[in-house]
């Protein structure tokens, strides 16, 4: 596969499965928008990509940074070919009885509202490039776990999105 040419944002590149996903695509030539909320470990994942890459320090729960994340990407590349929504939390939390609404909003903000809002505001770029959204799930979505009860449902939505090519 070649990416040359392609903009590839991912969030949650600066560890797991999202600096694995920056390195693999970073190998296919593309130019990468790396987010992550820890600017140490986005520097680390940066230094293993090679070609143009633009880190952006951002935190997907907070609006702003999600609007940054698109317009510094449309500012610097001028088009986005794939939006990779990784980024996400697993906290154990309880159950139906023992979670509290604020470890709810926590979890749903970062695993599913985020995601909704970044894809919002990718979707019009990625109709023009005839781009791609990958979100990135887990095997909670498909089967529960004790103590992980908002975390299942929160990738749970995935299983009717996965991936969209426009």
């Amino acid at each position: 596969m070649d990416f040359s040419n392609k903009v590839v944002i991912i969030t949650g590149a600066s560890s797991g499965i999202g600096a694995g996903a920056a390195e693999y695509f970073s190998s296919l030539g593309a130019k990468l928008v790396l987010t992550g909320r820890n600017e140490a470990n986005l520097e680390a994942t940066v230094g293993k990509c090679s070609g143009e890459v633009l880190p952006l320090v951002a935190d997907v729960n907070v609006e702003a940074d999600r609007e940054n994340i698109i317009s510094e990407t449309v500012k610097k590349f001028g088009r986005i070919d794939v939006l990779v929504n990784n980024a996400g939390i697993g906290e154990v939390l309880g159950d139906i009885l023992s979670t509290s609404m604020t470890q709810f909003d926590n979890v749903m903000n970062t695993n599913v509202r985020s995601i909704f809002h970044l894809t919002q505001l990718a979707t019009p770029y990625l109709i023009k490039t005839k781009g791609n959204i990958v979100n990135i799930s887990s095997v909670a979505g498909l089967r529960s776990f004790a103590g992980f009860t908002v975390y299942c449902m929160s990738k749970g939505k995935n299983k009717a999105s996965l991936r969209r090519s426009f």
